[in-house]
């Protein structure tokens, strides 16, 4: 396919493959001509070649039938998609020497659609006749908009809906474009909560922390941030991560500016350990940001709260510059990982 001039993948940008293998790209540092990601959609006839639990709802694009993995970030299916695309699809697999590990990462010259969320949110608006999921989400864009005073165009689409497969059960899944834009969505669908014009889901008390997933006029949605272009401060290749060891701590924020992307990066101070602190690393106090590859954990905790946490410890190294620094990287493939909010009496 032709891609977009200058085309720069961005979190969440779903990618479909000449198989017809849908993918999500994941963060906003990527190698020349290549975009990180992971899987989303297998079509039917290559699911049996994957050994992982599939979804019994089916999707249907552009005549494939195709299935879901129930768990996307577990180490064990991340290990076993590796397998899978080794033997279909080898040249997804990708050495990276500045994270030390393989990782799937697709070539543009494999890509037989890219869905861009600014994008699919245009088409919808162009697209006649609508059905009632699309109607809703182009009303809940309206919604949002008009109360956040963040302009449309800072909004997009992605999911089924984006890829228009979508059933009449879909979510509506929504992009918000910046970290100021975001802030300001979160603070109006608090209002409209508030107001009863929609409903915030908090089954799950992380989920009602972060406030990211409702209910509007019947339909269940969510709401994702992605960083603007001016926002993306760092390009592949000018950093080197080096992995020391699994740790446990708790600290406190300072910096939450950047806790709704994916990564979600948290400015932290003040870690303490919990336990026993493994020989031979970094003081606790040097470490300096928790940086979140699992979406569940954007949004998490606010400046000024403590946070605990349980992640692998990384040397993160400024390859111009000579710089070093140290984060706590939460999903990086080992089990248990994850960020807990901790309450104000809270004593580790």
């Amino acid at each position: 396919m032709q891609l977009p001039e200058g085309y720069r993948p961005r979190d969440g940008d779903i990618l479909v493959t000449r198989e017809g293998l849908v993918f999500y790209a994941f963060g906003y540092e990527h190698p020349p001509m290549r975009a990180f990601a992971f899987l989303k959609y297998v079509p039917s006839e290559l699911a049996k070649g994957l050994d992982v639990d599939f979804l019994s709802t089916r999707w249907k694009f552009q005549g494939k039938i195709l299935l879901r993995p129930r768990e996307l970030f577990s180490p064990g299916n991340w290990r076993k998609v590796l397998d899978f695309l080794k033997s279909k699809a080898p040249e997804y697999v990708f050495s990276c020497p500045f994270l030390g590990k393989e990782m799937i990462a697709i070539p543009f010259p494999s890509l037989e659609h890219v869905f861009i969320p600014s994008e699919a949110l245009k088409e919808l608006k162009k697209l006649r006749p609508l059905d009632r999921l699309q109607r809703r989400a182009l009303e809940l864009v309206e919604l949002l908009s008009s109360t956040s005073s963040v302009p449309e165009e800072l909004f997009g689409l992605h999911g089924s809906l984006a890829m228009n497969m979508h059933a009449p059960w879909s979510d509506v899944d929504l992009v918000v474009y910046g970290s100021r834009e975001f802030r300001a969505v979160e603070a109006a669908v608090r209002e409209l909560a508030g107001e009863g014009v929609l409903e915030l889901l908090s089954d799950d008390p992380i989920e009602a922390r972060r406030g990211m997933k409702g209910v509007f006029k019947g339909t269940k949605f969510t709401y994702t941030a992605v960083r603007k272009l001016d926002e993306i401060r760092t390009s592949y290749g000018e950093r080197a991560y080096v992995p020391l060891g699994q740790v446990e701590l708790t600290c406190r924020v300072v910096g939450d500016d950047e806790a709704m992307f994916r990564p979600a990066i948290y400015r932290i101070s003040g870690c303490r350990p919990v336990g026993r602190w493994p020989g031979g690393l970094p003081e606790p106090g040097q470490v300096e940001r928790v940086v979140a590859n699992i979406g569940l954990y954007r949004n998490v905790a606010r400046a000024g709260e403590e946070i605990h946490v349980r992640g692998a410890l990384e040397r993160v190294l400024e390859l111009a510059s000579g710089r070093e620094s140290y984060q706590v990287v939460v999903g990086s493939g080992m089990p248990g990982e994850g960020i807990w909010p901790l309450k104000p009496n809270h004593k580790a």
